[in-house]
């Protein structure tokens, strides 16, 4: 069972510091060497460096999946200020985030970063399940290409993307009320998409055969049953 997890970088960081670059600074994925050595006592692998909930709980995710046998996980972030990166790819701090461009700027910066080209070769890799914790213009960074390079099962959580495997769940109060009621820990509509993929994953773990467990997620009719279980809506 082959699951790529996709989450976005953060504004909270382990390091941070007055002259780390901008995305002024960064034109390029070749820039990172160049920002990583005058950081290297500030750098950390991705995994490390992005301390918001959201990040957090995507890592605990992953490793809870990894302790089962036949789970194979690979975790990518999609930074705006490096492209996209891999979880024990050793990056600087930096101060630069899609959340507040327009499109056409997301775009522009997405084709000079390589994130469509990279992302849509990942994709060829044939992946059972992809679970996008993305927020919309970090979504937008992907473009679409990779949906034609892609049989997977889809978790999103913007309705802008829609097909037969998709699994679009809206990251909402009512959805965080609703988990929370039931006794997940929920850290607000900001954090949901790293906490569901982590109620996700403890729920297999602890399930009486969890690898059939995670086998099932390659249905898109399951995960939503799924979810509405857990949580009741």
């Amino acid at each position: 069972m082959r699951i790529l997890v996709v989450g976005s970088c953060g504004k909270r960081k382990r390091e941070s510091s007055p002259k780390s670059p901008t995305c002024k600074d960064i034109t390029s994925k070749v820039d990172l060497a160049t920002w990583r050595e005058k950081f290297k006592a500030q750098s950390y692998p991705a995994r490390d460096m992005y301390i918001g909930f959201q990040a957090q709980q995507l890592v605990n995710g992953v490793d809870v999946l990894r302790k089962i046998d036949g789970a194979d996980v690979t975790l990518v972030i999609i930074s705006a200020g490096f492209g996209l990166i891999y979880e024990n790819e050793v990056i600087p701090p930096y101060d630069c985030s899609f959340s507040k461009m327009k499109k056409s700027e997301i775009l522009d910066r997405a084709e000079k970063l390589s994130i469509q080209d990279d992302f849509t070769s990942l994709c060829e890799d044939r992946y059972d399940l992809i679970y996008l914790a993305l927020g919309k213009n970090y979504l937008s960074a992907l473009g679409v290409d990779w949906l034609s390079s892609s049989s997977s099962t889809i978790i999103v959580f913007n309705d802008t993307l829609a097909g037969d495997g998709v699994v679009f769940i809206p990251a909402n109060h009512r959805i965080v009320h609703a988990l929370s009621s039931r006794g997940y820990k929920i850290h607000g509509v900001s954090g949901f998409k790293g906490d569901l993929f982590r109620v996700l994953t403890h729920f297999a773990s602890e399930s009486d055969n969890p690898y059939k467990e995670i086998m099932k997620w390659r249905s898109s009719d399951y995960l939503r049953e799924l979810v509405h279980t857990l949580s009741g809506i």
